[in-house]
C-alpha cells in the first residue's frame, strides 16, 4: 500500500445521447495527474454501478502515485439518464440469455465517457474493464491510438465476443480466479492463446467471480502490470 495521500472525489455530469451521464473523478490531492484511467463497470443487472466493490476500490487505489480514474453508471442506472434498466422485461430477457437489448447503448455510454476523460486531460492511458465491462472496455480499446494498457478482469468469454482481441497488439493484462462461474478456466486459458501479443494472463483462487477481499490484490496486479509494460 501507498503511504496515505488526500484524494479529491469529484461528481461529473457527462452529455450522452439520452442525457447526462453521472460520474466520478478521482484524483490525488496537490498533484498534478500524469495518467488518466477509465474504469468500466460490470453489467447493470449483475450490480454494476459505480459503487460496486471492485470499481469503488480500483477508482481511489490507483490514483497512487499521480493518476486520475474515471468510473461512471451506464444509462438508466443511478443518476444517469435513460429507462431504469432493472425492469422486469429486462430480468427475464437477461436470465434467460445473460444478455438485454440494451446492451449496444452501453457501449456508446463507453464511448462518451470515454470521450470526455481524453478531452479533460489530454489522452486516456489506460482502460479497465470489469466482466462485462472487461468486453466493452476492449471493444473500446480498438479504436484508440493513444491508450497504453489494457486490463481485463473476469471477461465474460461465455456471454460476449472477444475475437477481436486476436488484431489488438496492446499490452493486455487477463484476471480470473479458478472458481469464477461466468470464466470457465481452460476455455480462457484457450482463447488466451489466439489473442494478439503483447499480454498477460493472471489465473488464481480468489472468491468466484466477485473478488471480495482481493480488490487490493487486483490493484497490485494491474500498478505490476502498467509499471512492466513501460
Amino acid at each position: 500500500m501507498p503511504e496515505p495521500y488526500t484524494i479529491i472525489q469529484e461528481n461529473v455530469s457527462i452529455t450522452g445521447s439520452l442525457g447526462t451521464l453521472e460520474g466520478i473523478l478521482t484524483y490525488p490531492d496537490n498533484m498534478e495527474p500524469k495518467q488518466a484511467i477509465l474504469i468500466v463497470g460490470p453489467h447493470p443487472m449483475l450490480g454494476g454501478d459505480f459503487n460496486n466493490n471492485i470499481i469503488a476500490h480500483l477508482a481511489e487505489r490507483l490514483t497512487s502515485p499521480a493518476a486520475v480514474t474515471l468510473r461512471f453508471n451506464y444509462r438508466g442506472v443511478g443518476q444517469s439518464a435513460g429507462k431504469p434498466i432493472v425492469s422486469t422485461d429486462n430480468i427475464s430477457q437477461f436470465w434467460a440469455t445473460s444478455k438485454i437489448d440494451a446492451e449496444a447503448g452501453f457501449a456508446e455510454d463507453v464511448e462518451v465517457v470515454g470521450t470526455f476523460l481524453a478531452d479533460a486531460f489530454g489522452k486516456v492511458d489506460s482502460v479497465i474493464g470489469y466482466s462485462f465491462g472487461a468486453c466493452l472496455a476492449s471493444q473500446w480499446a480498438m479504436k484508440q491510438t493513444a491508450l497504453r494498457y489494457l486490463t481485463m478482469i473476469a471477461p465474460t468469454i461465455d456471454q460476449h465476443d472477444y475475437t477481436h482481441l486476436q488484431s489488438l497488439d496492446l499490452p493486455k493484462l487477463i484476471i480470473s480466479s479458478k472458481d469464477d462461474f461466468a470464466v470457465p478456466t481452460e476455455k480462457l486459458r484457450d482463447i488466451y492463446t489466439q489473442w494478439q501479443e503483447p499480454k498477460q494472463l493472471v489465473i488464481e483462487q480468489t472468491d468466484n467471480h466477485f473478488f471480495r477481499g482481493y480488490e487490493e490484490w487486483l490493484a497490485e496486479k494491474i500498478i505490476a502490470f502498467q509499471a512492466g509494460a513501460e
